[in-house]
């Protein structure tokens, strides 16, 4: 049974990772309050998911000629140093201190999903300029946190490449969908030599985020309504389990 719930809720946080992002709250939320995971090896799971997914994505793009990553290869390459540090600082903290940082993190997402700063992400396709020093900086400091916990790193990229680097949508979202790929194999590799993850859950997570990704590129994408309905199940689901985290 538990099996079946893994792939549903993979499915739904496939989609609404497609449709408006974070549903990694939704796996996380799964291998904490349903399966009994701690927070820390939660986190290790939770990363076979996102990267069938950016494996899934990279290939789609990919697929139809969109993959174009001219001018974000440093960017693609400080964020994964970076990652790879963060994933470092996760492998050092102690389960406990693991434990009390978690619920922050989903209160720093839930105020992240009620700002909303997606709606200021928006970006001329003809504009492409030249990446001031500051920004890498910044790359470095989100690669950090994607290596970390992961969860919202997508947006926090988006918001550097379009709003400062001042780099065209499709090509941010590309390199986003790339870059995460990237660290994401040495997440894997390092929390699973760590300990810091249990394949069973992450096999069945994978599944339906996999299923759950290309229903959203293929079906759902087009109804204007799907978004709306995606962002509601995040506040509430994440609002759950922050009181959940807190309270019990």
């Amino acid at each position: 049974m538990n099996e079946l719930i893994l792939v549903l809720g993979g499915i739904l946080a496939g989609v609404i990772n497609t449709l408006a992002g974070n549903g990694s709250v939704i796996t996380l939320s799964l291998c904490t309050e349903m399966i009994g995971l701690s927070p820390s090896v939660a986190n290790g799971t939770n990363r076979l998911g996102i990267l069938t997914q950016s494996i899934s994505g990279t290939w789609n793009l990919h697929r139809h000629k969109k993959l174009n990553l001219d001018g974000t290869y440093r960017s693609i390459a400080v964020v994964s140093l970076g990652a790879l540090f963060g994933i470092w600082i996760a492998t050092q903290v102690s389960d406990e201190n693991f434990k009390a940082l978690y619920p922050w993190f989903l209160v720093f997402i839930f105020l992240v999903l009620i700002l909303k700063p997606e709606r200021w992400l928006k970006a001329d396709e003809n504009i492409n300029h030249t990446e001031k020093w500051y920004v890498y900086p910044l790359y470095f400091l989100i690669g950090i946190y994607g290596g970390f916990i992961q969860i919202g790193v997508g947006v926090f990229y988006l918001a550097v490449m379009i709003m400062l680097a001042k780099k065209p949508w499709m090509r941010a979202n590309a390199a986003k969908i790339v870059v995460t790929g990237i660290f994401t194999v040495f997440a894997v590799i390092i929390f699973q030599a760590k300990g810091y993850f249990d394949w069973h859950t992450a096999l069945f997570l994978a599944i339906g985020q996999t299923v759950g990704a290309w229903l959203g590129v293929k079906y759902l994408n087009q109804y204007a309504g799907a978004h709306k309905v995606s962002y509601y199940i995040l506040i509430v689901i994440t609002g759950i389990t922050i009181i959940r985290q807190f309270l019990f």
